[in-house]
């Protein structure tokens, strides 16, 4: 009866519920006083003597326990409201997908394609109004706060995607429909939220140190990359694959997003390797296109390459060009794991379009080297927040996390994530901290969205 699983708010209330519940003798004389003397017997000294009635009142200290037991989810409820969560998640990534070719440098209106985002959206809000749907009486009435205001983030949704959906039909620009999108996105992590917190209420979210599996909280980290922040979104999840003798081996997946290194990868890269030397090699990107490959990435660099010489007194001399020329290049990332949570990065050219001075210094020359490491060097600087253990990963399993493999992975209309795995071993107890500190995390989020 006393589950690890309730409600965060009636916790006190709990603790109180499963004393008096298994000790319901001294319950009964610390109410009466005086008669504690009397245990064995009497009206004062047992519970069947006593004059209270033998059942539990809503009007005794245990009425918030008899809250949480009348709003708590059945089995049913518990894998459907899994099921719509999971449904949400699913709206949140069509959305990303949607809103990123607009994102992408030059993006264009025409690219946006929202065939699989409205459904993903009406399949979350037409399933949360079916799962509220199944409610029994007790629990619409304890649970018609929280459905008040999962309510208001439902209207705000559905204007949010009216909106979106008129500046489509309009034909608006690029820049409108991303600022609509965003506003959905807002509104969309709003409802999410909301969901969460409902969830919360029926003792439906909460881990448990018993779980096969473990969903490891979202971790928004930042990269600093030549005088810029690139943000990265990690995702997680534990899952247990053997047990013994107390230690259970659970296999780590890390998931980096790491779209926004793709849009800022022009920007990232001029910054990185274009120079304005006077005498010797000048390159120019003019753009640059890092997409996936799986396992592996492709960076295709569009450039603009000249050779100067300078002749006369050194500082006074006059630069001579002595060649220039324009050439496409592709650079295949691969990341591997050099040492235990290390990862490292190597490139290699693939298709060189470059003619004379400028294609040989490309392939055997120092400029061709240096341009790859550069290249290995900015990606690898993104990748590297997934492997950051202390940031990524709660305490309980920093220290014995260890990342074996890591490859890029497509996520969809051409979006580009690094993927790490790796296994953890804890112990039972072990475990047991891990999950109360993801019930922590998770009680702050709920905390923080009221």
């Amino acid at each position: 009866m006393c589950r690890s699983a309730i409600s965060f708010a009636v916790s006190n209330a709990l603790i109180l519920a499963c004393v008096l519940l298994t000790y319901p003798t001294a319950a009964t004389a610390q109410r009466h006083g005086g008669g504690g003397s009397n245990i064995g017997g009497g009206i004062n000294g047992s519970v069947s003597g006593s004059n209270r009635p033998t059942g539990l009142d809503e009007k005794d200290s245990l009425k918030d326990f008899h809250e949480v037991l009348a709003v708590q989810a059945t089995s049913e409820q518990i894998a459907e409201f899994q099921a719509l969560v999971k449904s949400t998640e699913a709206a949140q990534a069509g959305l990303q997908a949607f809103l990123q070719p607009l994102r992408k440098e030059n993006g264009a209106a025409e690219s946006a394609r929202r065939e699989a985002l409205d459904p993903a959206l009406e399949n979350s809000r037409n399933g949360t109004k079916k799962f509220q749907e199944g409610f029994s009486e007790a629990q619409k009435a304890g649970l018609k706060d929280i459905v008040k205001r999962l309510a208001k983030a439902d209207s705000d949704l559905e204007q949010e995607e009216k909106k979106l959906d008129q500046s489509l039909d309009l034909k608006a620009a690029a820049p409108e429909l991303v600022a609509h999108a965003e506003s959905l996105d807002k509104a969309l992590t709003d409802f999410y939220n909301q969901q969460l917190a409902l969830g919360r209420e029926m003792s439906i979210v909460l881990a448990s140190g018993q779980d096969l599996v473990f969903m490891l909280p979202k971790v928004n980290s930042v990269v600093s990359m030549n005088h810029r922040t690139i943000p990265v979104a990690i995702s997680g999840a534990l899952s247990q694959i053997a047990a013994q003798s107390g230690q259970r081996t659970f296999k780590l997946e890390l998931i980096a997003d790491l779209s926004d290194l793709q849009q800022n990868i022009t920007g990232l890269l001029r910054a990185q390797i274009e120079t304005s030397a006077t005498c010797g090699e000048r390159l120019t990107i003019r753009q640059a296109r890092l997409t996936p490959a799986d396992p592996a990435s492709l960076l295709v660099l569009w450039l603009h390459y000249e050779r100067w010489m300078c002749t006369g007194t050194p500082g006074r001399g006059t630069p001579t060009e002595l060649a220039e020329g324009d050439g496409t290049v592709e650079i295949k990332l691969t990341a591997s794991v050099e040492k235990p949570n290390t990862l490292k990065m190597s490139a290699a050219f693939g298709r060189i379009d470059a003619v004379g001075m400028f294609g040989e210094a490309l392939r055997s020359g120092s400029l061709g080297d240096d341009l790859k490491d550069q290249v290995a060097q900015s990606v690898l600087s993104a990748a590297r927040a997934g492997s950051d253990i202390k940031t990524t990963l709660p305490p309980a399993i920093q220290n014995s996390a260890l990342i074996q493999n890591v490859k890029f992975q497509n996520v969809g209309v051409g979006g580009l994530s690094v993927v790490l795995d790796g296994q953890v071993e804890l112990s039972n107890e072990q475990t047991d901290q891990l999950a109360s500190q993801l019930n922590q995390a998770l009680s702050a989020q709920g905390t923080a969205t009221r």
